[in-house]
């Protein structure tokens, strides 16, 4: 047996391995373990990171690598890890784009939908924008594209009771973890842009722009949001039941939610009359 025929064969059996484990809660940091293992054995591969290559096991070794760097993405985003969703992310994209003479992964879509998603949690709006337009547009009518795009454009609009709605709605359950970080997200936008948009506002109106379900879960996030800021917020001042704002001109704003929060389909003029 060659070197590179054990190699696919070691692999083949700690990827099984691995699947006898990887819906385990529990053993997250064994899955993470295997994986690594994993990748090691892959550069023993001669088709690993070379499309042009040809060898008698060329389709075990990427499938192989494309499915354990598929398992990668999806424990990585069921942790809101984003930094070994990426990296893994990278390495899986040569699987999707350069090695076409193979057999289009069935995950494809679904992985590439979440990528869109982290985007969007991490506020890389222009990334966002620039990954979809490299997915072919047939393939953007597929649930798990057009949800995320549906996202993306509910945000813009300041929609954000809308987005509420779809995270229940999700296409798969993978898509949960980063829907809640990107709910994240959205709350502390909005946050930081409220002093822009208001002189006051009262707790209610600030529940339902920040879409908590109770006083306490906005509170506790306005003051988790004030520590971790610190002096960078110009706000957020409870005096009774009303909030107060501190007017800076000079603050900048990275993305556009203080217009949307300001100029917002009605929703922001709903909550002045609130306020």
């Amino acid at each position: 047996m060659s070197e590179v025929a054990r190699a696919v064969k070691q692999a083949h059996e700690l990827y099984l391995q691995y699947k006898k484990i990887h819906g385990d809660k529990t053993k997250v940091a064994e899955c993470r373990k295997m994986l690594s293992e994993l990748k090691v054995i892959f550069t023993k591969f001669p088709t690993f990171l070379n499309p042009e290559q040809q060898t008698p096991t060329r389709a075990q070794e990427v499938v192989l690598v494309r499915e354990a760097l598929e398992h990668a993405v999806l424990l990585a985003a069921a942790n809101c890890n984003i930094d070994d969703f990426a990296q893994n992310f990278e390495i899986l994209r040569v699987y999707y784009t350069d090695f076409k003479d193979e057999p289009k992964s069935e995950r494809r879509l679904l992985i590439l939908g979440l990528h869109l998603l982290r985007l969007l949690a991490m506020n890389e709006t222009r990334a966002y924008h620039m990954e979809l337009e490299r997915i072919a547009v047939e393939d953007h009518d597929n649930m798990y594209i057009k949800d995320v795009v549906q996202l993306e454009r509910y945000i813009m609009e300041g929609s954000y009771h809308k987005m509420l709605q779809a995270r229940s709605k999700v296409p798969s359950a993978h898509y949960v973890p980063l829907m809640e970080m990107l709910l994240v997200t959205v709350r502390r936008e909005v946050f930081k842009c409220a002093t822009h948009a208001y002189e006051e506002l009262s707790v209610e109106g600030a529940r339902k722009l920040l879409m908590f379900d109770n006083t306490d879960d906005l509170r506790a996030f306005v003051e988790a949001e004030k520590e971790r800021r610190g002096d960078e917020v110009m706000g957020w001042v409870l005096e009774g039941d009303k909030y107060k704002f501190v007017h800076n001109e000079d603050q900048d704003d990275r993305l556009p939610f203080a217009t949307v929060i300001s100029n917002n389909l009605g929703y922001a003029n709903e909550l002045q009359r609130i306020v």
